[in-house]
C-alpha cells in the first residue's frame, strides 16, 4: 500500500492496555500485502507497566518506555490515548499538549465533546476512534470521528478506517462488535456438525474458517448491496435458497435483530428505529 506518511513520524501512547498494545504492535509489524509503513519510533507511557515492558521486549528498536505521560507527549508527533475513562478524566487536564499535536483517542466511552474539553484542543486536531484487537495484524475495521485526512491514512496502515460524519454513527456501529461471539459460535456449531457427520476435526475447522473468510473478502471488494448478493447466491431450487427460506420461516433473522436492538438500547438508552425503515 502506497502512503504519503512521513517516515520520521513519532507515535506516542498514553495507557498501554490491550487495545493500545494491539495498535502499536500493528504499527511495528509490516505486512507485505497490506502495509509496510512503520513509524520512526514509538514512546509509551509507564502506565500498564507489564504490557509496556512486553511491547518494548518485542520491539526493542521501535518502542521506548517514557518516564511519564508528559514525556510521551513531548517526544511525539501523534498521540494515541488509551487510558481508562476515570484515569483520563483525572490526568488529561494536568498534561500540556502542544498546539500542533494530533490526538487519536481510543477510549470508547468518552464522547467527542468531552475529549475536546479534557484536551483543550481544537476539533481539527482530535479524532475519536474505536480500534479492534485485530489491528495487531493490520486488519479489521476502525471507527473514527470526525473525518481527518492524516488520521485516515495512519489508520489505513493497520486496518480499514470507517470515518463517519456524525458521532451517533460511531455508537450504532459499535453495536456490531457484539456479534463476535455469535460469529465464532456459528462457525463452531457448523464445524461440530461436520465432525459429527464424519469429517476430521482439523479439516472441518480449516474449511469453515476459509469458507467464511472468502465470503467476507467478496463482500469487501463488491459494491453490491448485501441483500442482492444473498439473492444471487440463492438460485432457484439450490442449496442456498433452501437454507435461506428455512431461516426466514423460522424467524432466525428477526431473532438476530432482536439482539441488535437490545444492544442499541443498552448503548444509547433509546429505542432503535422501527424495522423496515431507511
Amino acid at each position: 500500500m502506497a502512503t504519503s506518511l512521513e517516515n520520521g513520524l513519532v507515535l506516542g501512547l498514553l495507557g498501554t492496555g490491550k487495545i493500545g498494545s494491539a495498535v502499536m504492535s500493528g504499527y511495528c509489524t509490516p505486512v507485505a500485502d497490506k502495509s509496510t509503513w512503520v513509524p520512526k519510533h514509538i514512546f509509551v507511557s509507564p502506565r500498564g507497566t507489564e504490557k509496556a515492558k512486553a511491547l518494548h521486549a518485542r520491539f526493542p528498536n521501535h518502542v521506548t518506555i517514557a518516564s511519564s505521560n508528559q514525556a510521551v507527549i513531548d517526544h511525539s508527533n501523534i498521540i494515541f490515548i488509551s487510558l481508562l475513562p476515570d484515569v483520563a478524566r483525572q490526568e488529561l487536564p494536568l498534561l500540556n499538549f502542544p498546539q500542533h499535536v494530533t490526538i487519536v483517542s481510543m477510549m470508547a466511552t468518552i464522547p467527542y465533546q468531552e475529549l475536546l474539553d479534557l484536551l483543550r484542543l481544537p476539533r481539527s486536531q482530535v479524532v475519536r476512534t474505536i480500534p479492534l484487537p485485530s489491528s495487531s495484524r493490520r486488519t479489521g475495521p476502525i471507527l473514527a470521528y470526525p473525518p481527518h485526512p492524516l488520521v485516515r491514512e495512519l489508520l489505513q496502515q493497520i486496518g480499514t478506517p470507517v470515518m463517519v460524519n456524525e458521532e451517533s454513527e460511531v455508537t450504532t456501529l459499535t453495536g456490531m462488535t457484539a456479534m463476535i461471539s455469535f460469529f465464532y459460535a456459528t462457525c463452531g456449531t457448523l464445524q461440530q456438525w461436520c465432525v459429527q457427520n464424519g469429517v476430521e476435526n482439523q479439516a472441518s475447522r480449516d474449511y469453515v474458517a476459509s469458507f467464511f473468510q472468502s465470503l467476507a473478502d467478496a463482500g469487501m471488494i463488491s459494491h453490491e448491496p448485501f441483500q442482492d448478493m444473498a439473492d444471487e447466491a440463492a438460485t432457484a431450487g439450490g442449496l442456498n435458497e433452501q437454507t435461506h427460506r428455512g431461516l426466514v420461516a423460522s424467524g432466525a433473522y428477526d431473532l438476530l435483530l432482536d439482539q441488535v436492538d437490545a444492544i442499541y438500547t443498552r448503548l444509547t438508552k433509546r429505542a432503535p428505529a422501527p424495522r423496515g425503515g431507511n
